[in-house]
């Protein structure tokens, strides 16, 4: 790493932290305002966020999201710019230039925030001396990909008639990931025990790859359910609570788990013999993908692809339908969302008549 990057990063958190006790800190880089081309803010923000994939604070994925944003449509419009040159104005015409692109108003949002990013660098730097303002796209907020109840039983009735063994299937280099299938033969009977913890537990895919025993707490009482640790991802962390059902769903897979060698505090909870948790979460998903077209259940009503993220999103929608007077606070510490996403992908997903008795009903008169 070049020390020129050390320097830039302890610049911008004196600037942030204590910007007067720093004065004797001097970049090895003296540009005046309004000199600098966005070229190379790309660059050093090009050159932090690797380095934070190299830390473990971003995945592939998201480092490889923001080279393909970057690569392309940001800096083919804004690359020769100088960056005091990129104002409101010259904001719109990027917006105008995505749209004739056929992109989404939601993805030019992302667009937007990620250009944020990087004047952010800019006005940090002390190249130029603030923000531009940023126009406002609105977006349609698409609800979430979910299944109904008959849809969610469906699911799982296709998955238990797919992990029953029919005719032998021959080992080769095209059905197998590391000596397990996701092609042309029966799907694991954890992949029913997975649709059914999901959808009681709130979790994410993402969660459901680093997945730990050590993360799972059985707790019996009036309430029974599992206390679930899990470290951070998507930037959410704190405790998940679950419903009753994901015990019951959690003891039959530990214990399947000890018949195969594993179920040992550090072994994951779900395809425990893949130990590269990339291509475990790929297995999975290519698995769902199977059993949602045996059921035709591929797209929601109004389009929408479902993936494995449907069952997260199943679990919030049952909640809403289904629980007695569950406030969306709680819901959403649970689900480690924010209310204003549950309001925003998930209320709408709710018919008129779905809490006809909660609607009409009055407070009991006490005395």
């Amino acid at each position: 790493m070049s020390s020129s990057f050390y320097a830039r990063e302890a610049a911008n958190d004196s600037f942030i932290v204590n910007l007067e006790n720093q004065s004797e800190l001097k970049l090895e880089v003296s540009i005046k305002q309004g000199e600098i081309n966005f070229s190379q803010v790309i660059a050093i923000a090009t050159e932090k966020e690797e380095q934070k994939q190299r830390c473990g604070e971003i995945t592939k994925q998201t480092l490889s999201m923001f080279h393909s944003r970057v690569n392309s449509n940001i800096s083919e419009y804004f690359g020769l710019l100088k960056t005091s040159d990129i104002t409101s104005k010259v904001i719109l015409g990027f917006i105008e230039f995505l749209s004739d692109k056929s992109i989404k108003a939601v993805t030019i949002n992302q667009y937007l925030g990620l250009l944020k990013r990087l004047l952010t660098i800019a006005v940090l730097e002390g190249w130029i001396e603030g923000l531009p303002v940023f126009p406002k796209v609105r977006s349609k907020s698409i609800p979430r990909a979910s299944l109904s109840i008959d849809e969610y039983l469906e699911v799982l009735r296709c998955a238990k008639n797919m992990s029953r063994p029919k005719i032998s299937t021959q080992d080769s280099h095209r059905n197998i990931v590391n000596g397990f299938y996701v092609k042309d033969a029966p799907i694991p009977k954890e992949m029913v025990w997975l649709i059914g913890f999901m959808t009681n537990t709130f979790l994410r895919p993402v969660d459901m790859k680093l997945l730990q025993h050590k993360h799972i707490k059985i707790v019996e009482g009036k309430n029974r359910y599992l206390k679930i640790s899990l470290p951070e991802t998507k930037r959410h962390t704190g405790q998940v609570i679950s419903l009753r059902a994901a015990v019951r769903i959690y003891r039959e897979l530990r214990e399947n788990d000890y018949k195969h060698g594993f179920g040992n505090t550090n072994d994951y909870v779900f395809l425990p013999q893949i130990k590269n948790r990339e291509v475990a979460i790929q297995a999975i998903s290519f698995l769902f993908r199977r059993i949602l077209l045996k059921a035709k259940l591929e797209s929601s009503s109004d389009g929408q692809k479902r993936t494995l993220y449907s069952l997260r999103h199943t679990a919030i929608t049952f909640r809403l339908i289904y629980g007695q007077g569950i406030d969306l606070l709680t819901l959403a510490r649970n689900a480690r969302t924010s209310v204003e996403m549950i309001e925003k992908f998930y209320s709408s997903n709710l018919k008129a008549e779905m809490n006809v008795d909660m609607l009409q009903s009055k407070r009991t008169k006490l005395g």
